[in-house]
């Protein structure tokens, strides 16, 4: 089974949960992951073609992201937009990624006490009807809550710990 990450973070220079969670999915075998913020500096030169050929070739598709305002990061929206078209992933013709099996992983700084309910329902909801409407079956959300350095000194190890929890659930499916 392949899987493949999409992967993005609006601060990737700081981001101790993201280089965790990066440094065990890069180098897990049958994952690929496609760093959107690193590939793409200028969200207007996005190579379609590829990012659609690459989710032709995954099994699994797993965004992985931080939450910023209860949303993923603008250049996974911005990427969203170019590579999920009308004619690929939906609509007439846009049948490429039907039956792919849908991940949402995500991190947040707050703890999980202040998402319980409504406001985890709404982070996930938009990324729960865009693998609907693509054909694809939303599997679950994986979060990750409390990755907050200032408040979390196990930011690393938790995401790293998140990272393997990912990798053991999408090889078991």
């Amino acid at each position: 089974m392949k899987a493949l990450v999409i992967y993005s973070h609006t601060y990737p220079e700081t981001s101790v949960a993201g280089k965790a969670i990066l440094e065990v999915l890069e180098v897990t075998p049958g994952f690929e992951v496609r760093n959107v913020d690193a590939l793409y500096p200028d969200l207007n030169k996005i190579d379609i073609a590829a990012e659609q050929q690459a989710l032709l070739e995954a099994d699994v598709i797993i965004f992985q992201h931080p939450v910023f305002w209860y949303s993923g990061t603008s250049a996974l929206k911005r990427w969203m937009d170019e590579v999920l078209q009308f004619g690929f992933a939906y609509g007439d013709g846009g049948d490429k990624l039907q039956g792919k099996k849908f991940i949402h992983s995500f991190t947040v700084g707050s703890e999980a006490a202040a998402y319980v309910g409504e406001l985890e329902r709404a982070i996930c909801a938009p990324f729960e009807a865009t693998a609907n409407y693509c054909g694809m079956e939303y599997v679950q959300a994986f979060p990750l809550y409390g990755q907050f350095p200032p408040t979390n000194p196990n930011v690393a190890q938790d995401a790293k710990a998140h990272a393997e929890k990912l990798v053991a659930f999408v090889q078991s499916l």
